[in-house]
């Protein structure tokens, strides 16, 4: 008897361990990876939180500062300024007169931590006692408040830099100087409502308005200025009419979005930006160049908002990863840039909307963020591996599971030929805590049965048996809390088809293949695992086996 020839198969690499590289069309690419990074080379989930504080019932996080100096964090969320101690205890030690939008906090040399929100001037003086809490007026100042100058109405992102706080009169071409570390004096701002000329800057290089000025992080006496369509660079010089001087012969031909997009850390400032002939795009700089940072699919989606403006975003470090964090609440969309592998990435809540992290800090050793969604106060790490918003205390626990996925680069033969995929494995980390449910079905008539080399029984997406052989009476099914899924486009990324299930092994086991078989035959075909469990998934590239 004559065997029939085995057909020769061929390995093709299969990329897991990577980021969004989706194209402008679904056709070039839908390649896209959710709530995960790249690690050494491997697939790793991106930081979960966990409630420990409710600041607030009515109202969402705003802004989150921590004060070196005085050892606390200052949070606002709605209309209150809150601080938070080291033990997490806190307290409500002022009130804005706004309940909503965008602030910004930074602190003087003299125990002054200022607050502004397009509004108002406010002044926390925690180094007396008992600490005090001031708001600006631009008329004559009564019990806890202070003058500032008439075009001034609208004070913005705010900075410190060389003994002074700096605020931008957002939408205008000036920029003040406060006091030397004094926020709140009685010509700190002002000289009886006038402005102090040796305190009142100008914004020149293009006819545009001044949205923020940023102390340029590593870069000494080096001051930013962000228009809508032109930065500016200052260099504090000491001179004795006004302080700073403007450079002559550099600026960046990229102006901001919106100043809650600009972060800086160690050397570098990331904002989203813009200017009159180029639409929305992420930059970042060193002090002496600007580079666009923006892949094409991301540029595309960009350009398609409804409305960008409505965007902030942070830097955050995770697990020594330098990560830029953006969202765009009003389009439902968030991302992260990862300054490490130059990767960006998805990143949602548990619905696949938006990101709630509205700012992140570094305070006693962990971070933490305000949510843009509620008036909580939440631990993030990467030790998390789910959404928690039920407080410890909380006697109903409210843990929600942190949809993770990839979607690989298509796989297409340049003969534009089909193909048989016949496996696709991949390796992963197998062994972490998850719990296998066994589970009894009556059988009342026949069954065939498919076996597993150990002896369980295979199931389908929908727990319905697999059938082979002959069965009577009772089976196991075996339910795991951990699984990946499998499921394969067939027509460019438009849609995917059904899922195929791999359980993961139960705590402990960390051997094991993890194959799919027989995946049919497609000319371009486009991969997408979803990763689903309460606990961490670390992946790495894997390997499809097709043949003609």
């Amino acid at each position: 008897m004559t065997s029939t020839p085995k057909m020769a198969t061929t390995p093709v690499p299969l990329k897991i361990v990577g980021g969004n590289h989706f194209g402008r069309y679904s056709k070039v690419s839908v390649e896209e990876t959710c709530n995960m990074i790249v690690s050494d080379k491997g697939l790793v989930p991106y930081a979960g939180f966990a409630a420990v504080l409710s600041l607030v019932t009515n109202g969402v996080g705003r802004g989150a500062y921590v004060s070196i100096a005085g050892g606390i964090a200052i949070v606002v969320a709605g209309s209150s300024v809150i601080q938070i101690n080291t033990d997490l205890t806190y307290e409500v030690v002022g009130t804005l007169k706004t309940s909503s939008g965008d602030v910004f906090i930074n602190e003087n040399n003299n125990y002054q931590i200022a607050i502004t929100d397009y509004s108002n001037i406010y002044v926390y003086s925690y180094g007396t006692s008992p600490a005090t809490f001031s708001i600006s007026t631009t008329s004559s100042p009564g019990a806890n408040q202070f003058q500032i100058p008439a075009d001034l109405t609208n004070p913005g992102y705010i900075t410190f830099q060389n003994t002074r706080l700096i605020v931008p009169a957002t939408g205008k071409q000036k920029w003040y100087l406060s006091g030397n570390n004094d926020a709140a004096g009685a010509s700190s701002w002002s000289n009886s409502g006038a402005e102090i000329p040796a305190q009142t800057g100008a914004f020149q290089t293009k006819s545009d308005t001044i949205l923020a000025a940023v102390r340029f992080p590593g870069r000494g006496n080096l001051l930013f200025l962000f228009g809508s369509v032109v930065v500016e660079s200052w260099t504090d010089q000491g001179l004795a009419l006004f302080p700073y001087a403007k450079s002559t012969s550099f600026n960046l031909d990229y102006g901001c979005l919106n100043a809650s997009t600009i972060a800086d850390n160690e050397e570098y400032v990331v904002w989203l930006s813009q200017n009159e002939k180029s639409g929305p795009a992420l930059s970042i700089t060193d002090g002496s160049s600007i580079k666009r940072i923006s892949t094409d699919g991301i540029d595309y989606r960009l350009s398609n908002l409804t409305d960008p403006t409505d965007c902030y975003g942070f830097f955050f470090r995770q697990d020594g990863h330098l990560i830029y964090q953006f969202a765009f609440p009003t389009d439902n969309l968030s991302y992260l840039y990862d300054m490490n592998t130059g990767e960006f990435f998805t990143v949602t809540d548990e619905n696949l909307n938006y990101h709630p992290a509205k700012k992140v800090i570094f305070f006693n050793n962990t971070y933490y963020f305000v949510s843009n969604k509620d008036g909580k106060f939440y631990e993030f790490d990467t030790s998390i591996t789910k959404y928690i918003y039920s407080l410890p205390t909380d006697t109903t626990q409210v843990v929600r599971e942190i949809p993770r996925y990839r979607i690989c680069p298509p796989i297409r033969l340049t003969s534009q030929q089909s193909y048989i995929a016949k496996n696709l494995g991949f390796t992963i980390e197998q062994g972490q805590p998850n719990t296998i449910t066994e589970q009894s079905v009556p059988l009342p008539f026949p069954y065939t049965v498919l076996t597993t080399e150990d002896g369980k029984f295979l199931t389908t997406e929908t727990g319905s048996v697999l059938q082979t052989t002959a069965f009577m009476g009772t089976m196991t099914n075996y339910i795991s809390s951990s699984v990946v899924d499998l499921s394969i486009s067939r027509d460019g990324g438009k849609t995917f088809g059904n899922r195929w299930r791999q359980n993961m092994n139960d705590q402990g086991e960390g051997k094991s293949l993890f194959i799919y078989r027989r995946l049919g035959r497609v000319n371009d075909s486009s991969c997408k695992l979803d990763f689903i469990g309460f606990d961490r998934f670390v992946v790495f590239d894997g390997e499809l086996e097709m043949y003609q």
